[in-house]
């Protein structure tokens, strides 16, 4: 066995190139977005507007131009055919850019996330979608997905080894040699190496002969020993405790917990996926088992599907859809159609599991029939429905409703709270606006200030106007299940003040130099004050040694009135306790500094007093309360 020369690697890279520049492209944009993602802060990026829109069109680009291109060659299109459904491609994702918000929510989170399922799953059905009005089963499309399966963990296996070591040279570099590395090269490193490398290190292996793949092969034996003697163990198991669980409900004449449904989803997925990886043997005489197993799983679905929509109904019925009841109602449908199915056609025609599965995924992606439009109106129905029942408000108002009707039940009270959250978590309030007659709009004044603020606006609005309580989601499961009725309050200031009054020319100052609120020639201002006396300020040098408390003069300038030294009780703690390269002591009492002049004293409480030498040269840093007399 020769290992491959530089000379044919660059050359195999080339070919790539030239195969698959459009998945290229998007991996190149894709490994942009992610560093700008790293570099930014949520806030820069939201002011940015085009990180998560270009992020997350190239990554829905790369399976999509791969799978157009794969099917651009098994089926042997023209040129300008594939140009055409790549520049339909293209057109759709830069709809999607435009589209996507500069913040991602939870509702185009999830549809990102739906749509990469769907097209992952193109890909692996794209090049045999004609395989679909056969009666057989051919052996090119298993082995194809085989190959990609088996490159895709090989391409994990080389980047995370790649990433194990250039991060490992990041800290050498730094601890040998001194130069400091930001913590944002690790997050570059992984990026670059997870999008481009990765990528086109798989594009490598992917399958072009399509007539080899038709070819009979030997079965990888570690593949057999690993789903015989691990998957398919697991799937017997968990069957088991579902019946198991059946049994109970049976007896005991209860509805199912709603946990089940996740269950009978992973076991069903787990089982389908373990006949997929041993479908070739299905024909072998000496694994006449495999073809008996697959026939009596899928007949043993049939009930486990009933508990599934027994537990998912029940939990609809009480609650509505939500995406996730959607999603879960939508797989169930598909698990009962592909079992009979494949009882039917005795396992053949396994194509048809990707096509299904990614034309599901497209469907409740977007559109009245999706999944977020649907649990929309479910929701929205379930507040009417509440409102109507409980006479709530005025005309159907809700503005004032918590007052007017004071003993409404405590689930009905988090039953309104939860479909509160729903609206607000989605940015969907505008839904909820017939309900109130104030304005669930975000106010212009929010508009510039940080998503986190906005978010809590949104989530605290629909409280403020109706007087109900918010409840969190632990104490709405502790009172479904019966549990003793929470009730808790917070209280906050939003943008605290740095110092107060406390009367007679006295004012007690906080955080003194926990953060500069404005830059100076001179070093950073920690603190202004304005006063009946006139306006003060804090000024701490550039090395912190020093602290000055400057007064505004009618000149319009500053003039320092009192000097504080922070370099004295510093220097005089270090000589007591000892100048190790690092060493932290904990005090008893908090260090007092003091300064006075004329009417003017200042008292500083020093919590935390740092010390940092470097080339001869002191760093002083410090954080604590003080006391400012203008009036001693």
């Amino acid at each position: 066995m020769h290992l491959p020369s530089l000379t044919h690697a660059l050359a195999q890279a080339g070919q790539v190139a030239r195969r698959f520049p459009l998945t290229l492209l998007c991996a190149v944009t894709l490994c942009v977005a992610g560093c700008a993602a790293i570099h930014f802060t949520n806030e820069e990026a939201a002011q940015a507007g085009w990180v998560f829109p270009l992020g997350s069109a190239a990554a829905l680009g790369l399976p999509l131009t791969l799978a157009l291109a794969l099917a651009a060659e098994r089926y042997g299109w023209r040129r300008a055919t594939t140009w055409a459904a790549q520049g339909a491609a293209v057109a759709a994702l830069a709809g999607w850019a435009a589209l996507a918000p500069a913040l991602p929510g939870l509702v185009w989170g999830l549809r990102l996330v739906v749509l990469l399922l769907g097209l992952h799953l193109a890909v692996a059905a794209a090049p045999y979608v004609g395989e679909l009005r056969r009666e057989a089963d051919t052996p090119g499309f298993w082995r194809y997905n085989e190959t990609l399966l088996l490159r895709l963990l090989l391409a994990g296996l080389y980047s995370g080894v790649l990433y194990a070591g250039c991060a490992l040279a990041l800290v050498a570099v730094r601890e040998l040699f001194g130069w400091y590395t930001d913590g944002d090269w690790f997050g570059y490193l992984f990026v670059g190496l997870a999008s481009l490398f990765n990528t086109w290190f798989f594009l490598a292996g992917v399958p072009r002969d399509w007539a080899a793949l038709e070819q009979e092969a030997p079965y990888p034996r570690g593949l057999k020993v690993f789903t015989q003697f691990v998957l398919l163990p697991l799937v017997v198991l968990y069957v088991v405790i579902l019946y198991a669980y059946m049994l109970r409900i049976v007896v005991q004449w209860e509805l199912p917990e709603g946990w089940v449904s996740v269950l009978i989803l992973a076991l069903a997925v787990a089982g389908i996926f373990a006949l997929l990886l041993i479908h070739p043997l299905r024909h072998d005489p000496a694994n006449a088992w495999i073809r008996t197993f697959a026939r009596w799983f899928y007949r043993a679905l049939f009930p486990l599907l009933g508990l599934l929509a027994l537990a998912i109904g029940t939990r609809i019925r009480a609650y509505g859809i939500t995406e996730e009841r959607y999603f879960v109602v939508l797989l169930a449908a598909w698990l009962l159609g592909i079992a009979a199915y494949f009882l039917w056609r005795q396992g053949r025609g396994i194509v048809w599991i990707p096509v299904t599965l990614a034309g599901l995924a497209f469907a409740a992606a977007a559109g009245p029939w999706g999944a977020f439009a649907t649990a929309e109106r479910s929701q929205l129905r379930q507040l009417r429905e509440l409102v109507e029942q409980y006479q709530l408000g005025p005309g159907g108002r809700l503005d004032g409703a918590a007052a007017q009707v004071p003993t409404l039940p405590l689930a009905v009270r988090g039953r309104l709270s939860s479909l509160f959250d729903f609206f607000s978590k989605r940015d969907a309030l505008a839904a909820l606006q017939p309900q109130f007659a104030g304005s669930l709009a975000l106010p212009a004044g929010l508009r510039d200030r940080s998503p986190w603020e906005q978010d809590q606006w949104r989530q605290d609005r629909p409280f403020e106007l109706s007087g109900f309580e918010h409840f969190e989601p632990y104490q709405l499961q502790a009172n479904g299940a019966g549990g003793a009725a929470s009730t808790w309050v917070g209280f906050y200031v939003q943008d605290p003040p740095r110092y107060y009054s406390l009367g007679g020319g006295r004012y007690w100052l906080k955080d003194v130099g926990s953060g500069a609120v404005a830059p100076d020639p001179a070093g950073d201002v920690v603190l202004a004050l304005s006063t009946a006396d006139g306006s003060f300020r804090l000024l701490s040098t550039f090395a912190g040694d020093t602290l000055l408390l400057q007064r505004f003069q009618p000149d319009a300038a500053w003039r320092t009135a009192l000097r504080l030294s922070l370099r004295v009780p510093a220097d005089s703690l270090v000589a007591r306790y000892g100048r190790n390269h690092v060493n932290t002591v904990k005090l008893a009492t908090p260090v007092v500094v003091s300064a006075g002049a004329g009417p003017l004293r200042l008292r500083l409480f020093i919590t935390s007093l740092n010390r940092e030498e470097l080339d001869h040269k002191a760093r002083y840093t410090y954080t604590a309360d003080g006391l400012l007399e203008l009036n001693p």
